[in-house]
């Protein structure tokens, strides 16, 4: 079972970095056998980190690893292990004082070579440490590739850190070796495709040694899919030796790893051919050394159709990204190295941050950890070779692993871990893909993208409406996280054209748009709806709500007054029609009866528009009341302890399982008021079954988004608890913990749990307003957390005592410009002090609907280590 420590000690035993006092969750034995943490650069491919320490599920090579197909929940079901399909791993081996007089104690870093391993995960980077009764050196590695948050260009490094910090617990000196292997993987699956060999050479540069495995073949195997290096480089070079050639089976013949006297070795292709280096340090009792290698990689072919990637328009062009930025794997390395402190410093300062919180310690891991999403072959980045300028550097993302066409906006528009961690590049994608490639000049957004090469077609016009919705509030949380109207200039036009789309939609069959969608209304839930669907219409208002705001910033008072004008009336509407006195229903479209629709059930996402503009701080699109009744309604009627006690008497029966009997979960719609027989319409193939099954899974992406508006409706409990659940079943003894499957793994839907933090936090921002703001939910009297922005991130801290409000926001990395502060307070102020780094600035506030918003006399321009403070009595 998994094993709590406090995490005081856990610090100060193990890890030495400062957070709030909790209990932090660690795995061992038998707990480590499913781990595969994402610790890859993101869109560069996927590799796993093991329980045990082992890189694992090397997917680099271009060569598809995994068939995707079934039912996709076949690996919630049969979760996958660690493998073990080359040559690569790290060992110790005591030189003195030898044991036995005879031969070097030799440790590898991995199960059954240390009998007491322990695992914590805190995404980007995996801590795992290695003791042994009786052996003097206990080891701690950092494993990680820079992840540095708004800086994505920082963030996509193809490459692993292999950080280890070597400590001798003995009473008597000790030297040890660390030895890291690695087998060239260049050209070796398809070496019958090819003639040529294999080359490794050891290379010193500056202080680092590079361990360089490439092939020389023909012409023909520069196209091939592994064609390409890797090289294992140690940065703290000096005076350690390599190898390019050794031993067969290294892993189970390490004592025979020696320096060679040579630095080239070549084989013909297809043969193993595994280098390794190597350093000796001598510690003294209680003496600590850490010893950094770098493991990376060069394998730009990722148009290749054994790559797994869809068939994409001008796939035959499409190179990664990074191999525009690098020219090979040693260049990777040395990239690296050269700025250290930025790449590795910067990442270890994030992690610090986000754990320095008083938030719980498992609410911080699971509301990241779907972020490592963006390092597995779910998403990816292409370097044109068409030389194409608007699509050149382009971000692209399967629903899941594998699986599922073209950044398809009715799954993406769920996410919050990109547009929040690297809106940047959230930018990008709705410029390039969202109102670029997939736009129409009618107003349409197509719901995959039009570089797919069959993209969907579904009612015609390849228009999700709940995908169109979200994209157009994805684009205003873009606006919002810009340094400027640079981005809204640009794109203004089209995203007001896409609102007006909608509201042509509203009107086809009355002729007035009355904030009410009716008609055909494909969605994600991958069928044609007819009717008047709550959560739909939800999210046509929050649209319309971002029309308003955005029409006021473009001095375009007519369309904003139109917005608004139809937006009243939707939140009229909604309640008056769909609002059953618990929770919103769906009417049926009399017309179409075949079609399916969840009628008069309790859906998940009911009142999905207003949890997005409680995320982007847009009006409200439905009343405070009856929003909090359907959440209430939500956790009463579709949350279980046991999911398997709602499956055993439901008429709609899932075909795929994401939580099983005996698991909690929340399920996608239930029926306590009836509506089963009508809910699935006409069921005529098993696709169809598949579908109307939806209503009976329980699936994270939705879960997260409904529990996040749950806290931030102040509902903190009934979320938490949805939101352990899934923490709970994906608890590594049962399956691995950074994979949350949905029609695959990885799938992209589950980045809507980074929403949850957001709800948490109350974090609001204006980035091109100089506005942010808070409203903590959880423990709001001692509340403390990480924050991002569009060009900075930090910590906010809150205390309330008595009439003492004290509020602070220290800048960590880049830098913000700020006018406005809002704060939550249950009385108007009497008092304002404001600081920046300890000098008083001068200040107003206003004081309406608790909230007080502080005015800064002159814009404050808050850069690194800044401390602004606020005190309000």
């Amino acid at each position: 079972m998994m094993i709590k420590v406090l995490l005081s000690i856990f610090c100060i035993l193990t890890f030495s970095r400062p957070i709030l006092s909790q209990n932090l969750e660690y795995y061992t034995k038998d707990e480590l056998k499913y781990i595969g943490m994402p610790v890859g650069g993101i869109t560069t491919g996927q590799v796993y980190l093991g329980g045990d320490g082992q890189l694992w599920y090397w997917d680099i090579f271009n060569i598809q690893r995994i068939n995707p197909g079934g039912p996709g929940d076949k690996f919630y079901l049969n979760p996958m292990e660690q493998d073990r399909n080359f040559e690569q791993g790290f060992a110790l081996r005591i030189k003195k004082p030898v044991p036995h007089a005879l031969t070097p104690v030799v440790k590898p870093l991995r199960m059954n070579g240390f009998s007491d391993i322990a695992f914590r995960g805190e995404y980007p980077i995996g801590k795992v440490s290695y003791k042994e009764a009786g052996f003097p050196i206990a080891v701690e590695l950092n494993a990680f590739s820079p992840f540095i948050p708004t800086d994505h260009e920082s963030s996509d490094f193809p490459a692993v850190v292999m950080e280890y910090q070597l400590t001798n617990e003995s009473d008597e000196k000790v030297s040890v070796e660390l030895i890291g292997w690695l087998q060239n993987m260049a050209n070796y699956q398809t070496a019958s495709r090819a003639e040529g060999v294999h080359h490794n050479k050891i290379v010193r540069l500056g202080s680092a040694l590079h361990l360089v495995l490439s092939s020389q073949a023909g012409i023909k195997a520069t196209d091939l899919p592994d064609y390409g290096n890797m090289s294992l480089t140690l940065m703290e070079g000096e005076d350690a030796w390599g190898t390019p050639k050794a031993p067969g089976d290294i892993a189970y013949n390490i004592p025979e790893i020696v320096p060679s006297t040579i630095n080239e070795k070549t084989v013909p292709l297809g043969e193993c051919l595994t280098g390794a280096l190597g350093k000796e340090v001598e510690l003294q009792p209680g003496e600590r050394r850490t010893l950094t290698f770098i493991i990376s990689w060069y394998f730009p072919n990722v148009h290749r159709n054994e790559s797994g990637l869809h068939n994409l328009i001008g796939k035959e062009n499409l190179r990664y990204y990074y191999s525009k930025k690098f020219d090979s794997s040693a260049d990777v390395a040395m990239k690296l190295i050269s700025n250290r402190e930025k790449y590795i410093g910067t990442t270890k300062q994030w992690n610090q941050t986000w754990y320095n919180s008083s938030l719980p310690t498992w609410f911080l891991d699971r509301t990241f950890i779907n972020t490592s999403t963006l390092a597995t072959r779910a998403c990816y980045r292409f370097d044109d070779l068409t030389d194409t300028a608007f699509n050149e550097d382009r971000f692209y993302a399967m629903e899941g692993v594998y699986l599922g066409n073209g950044t398809c906006t009715h799954v993406f528009h769920y996410e919050q871990a990109l547009g929040r961690v690297f809106p940047e590049l959230a930018r990008q994608l709705r410029t390039q893909i969202d109102y670029g490639l997939s736009y129409v000049d009618n107003g349409i957004i197509k719901y995959r993208s039009k570089d797919f090469a069959g993209a969907g077609h579904q009612d015609g016009r390849d228009y999700a409406v709940d995908g169109h919705a979200g994209t157009i509030l994805r684009a205003y949380r873009e606006h919002t996280t810009a340094p400027n109207k640079e981005y809204l200039n640009k794109n203004w036009s089209k995203i007001k054209k896409s609102i007006q789309y909608m509201i042509a939609h509203d009107a086809e069959n009355t002729g007035v748009p009355d904030g009410m969608l009716e008609g055909i209304q494909y969605n994600t839930l991958d069928r044609m709806w007819y009717g008047k669907i709550a959560w739909i219409s939800s999210l046509y208002n929050a649209a319309l709500q971002v029309g308003a705001v955005l029409g006021k910033e473009m001095g375009d008072s007519k369309f904003a007054k139109k917005c608004e004008r139809i937006a009243r009336s939707g939140k009229k509407n909604m309640v008056e029609e769909l609002f059953n006195g618990e929770y919103f229903f769906n009417i049926l479209d009399s017309e179409n009866p075949e079609p399916p629709n969840s009628y008069l059930g309790c859906h998940i996402d009911q009142v999905l528009g207003q949890s997005w503009t409680n995320q982007v701080g847009l009006p409200r699109v439905i009343p405070k009341k009856e929003t909090v009744s359907a959440l209430k309604s939500i956790h009463k009627y579709n949350y279980y302890e046991d999911v398997g006690s709602y499956l055993d008497t439901v008429a709609i029966k899932n075909v795929r399982f994401y939580a099983l009997p005996g698991e909690p979960g929340t399920v996608m719609c239930s029926f306590p008021r009836g509506g089963e027989d009508k809910a699935p319409g006409k069921v005529r193939s098993e696709w169809e079954k598949l579908a109307v099954g939806y209503f009976s899974e329980s699936m994270t992406g939705f879960t997260y988004q409904a529990a996040a508006h749950m806290i931030s409706e102040e509902l903190v409990d009934e979320g938490m608890q949805m939101i352990k659940a899934i923490h709970d079943r994906y608890a590594p003894e049962k399956r691995n913990p950074y994979n949350e499957v949905e029609y695959g793994n990885h799938y992209t839907r589950a980045m809507s749990s980074y929403g949850a933090f957001i709800a948490a936090s109350g974090f609001t921002l204006h980035e091109p307003n100089g506005q942010i703001g808070f409203a903590p939910k959880i423990e709001p009297n001692n509340f403390k957390s990480a924050f991002i922005t569009g060009t900075s991130w930090g910590t906010f801290t809150q205390t309330k005592q008595g009439d003492i409000h004290s509020a602070s926001l220290s800048l960590a990395f880049g830098t913000l410009k700020l006018n406005t502060f809002i704060l939550v307070a249950n009385t108007k102020p009497k008092k304002l002090n404001v600081s920046l780094n300890g000098n008083v600035i001068e200040s107003d506030y206003t004081f309406r609907d608790g909230q007080v918003t502080v005015s800064f006399k002159d814009n404050v321009a808050l850069k690194k280590n800044d401390l602004l403070a606020i005190k309000i009595q």
